[in-house]
């Protein structure tokens, strides 16, 4: 599974990679460039996550096989990254699952040439429910809400899966790739055994 997100939607994506209590075969697709923490100013990741063309050369750096999942989180789906990705990884053969906000997006303009919105090419579409916007604390008459909420539900929903994905496992009579605390007992030795089934990032060398 391959999960990809930019501005705050790639903390999605750090909480699923490598994470105690997830699954081995997850690989997050990250480039700091489009996070706040890659430098510069805090624009920037708005800027480039509107660039056309910018989501391919990230994707071009890992190893996406025809038949694997990509999971794309995104609150509104209407930036050219994610777009992009979706395109490309339709292109690729991956089936591709959409995190996003139904009620924003089909509501929303896509920034993209094609005109197309994140869920109108995924061949699944989660909805997050959370109202355009993504704040929902109002403050005061005048003032954008506060306090938004796409971040921690999109987590929420992804790590409700990987226990229903382990549970189905477990209960088919397949050991669940789960990892380990690298800070318990046992924890380093776990996690070489699940490096040797199922590797790290699937990031090209080359």
């Amino acid at each position: 599974l391959h999960i990809f997100g930019s501005g705050h939607s790639h903390i999605v994506g750090v909480d699923l990679f490598y994470r105690a209590g997830g699954l081995s075969p997850v690989n997050a697709i990250l480039d700091y460039n489009l996070t706040q923490i890659g430098g510069g100013r805090p624009t920037r990741s708005t800027k480039l996550e509107r660039l056309e063309g910018y989501a391919k050369i990230i994707l071009d750096n890992y190893d996406l096989r025809s038949g694997e999942i990509l999971v794309i989180v995104s609150q509104s789906g209407i930036n050219p990254a994610v777009v992009e990705a979706a395109l490309e990884g339709k292109a690729l053969g991956l089936k591709v699952i959409a995190l996003t906000s139904l009620e924003q997006s089909s509501n929303a303009k896509s920034r993209h040439f094609s005109g197309k919105r994140l869920f109108e090419l995924a061949d699944l579409v989660i909805d997050n429910r959370i109202p355009p916007g993504d704040a929902v604390i109002e403050i005061g008459e005048g003032l954008p809400k506060a306090a938004p909420i796409s971040t921690i539900i999109h987590c929420l929903i992804m790590q409700s899966i990987v226990a229903e994905v382990a549970a189905r496992l477990h209960n088919a009579g397949v050991k669940p790739p789960i990892w380990m605390s690298a800070n318990v007992p046992g924890g380093d030795a776990w996690a070489v055994e699940m490096m040797k089934q199922f590797g790290g990032s699937r990031l090209r060398t080359q």
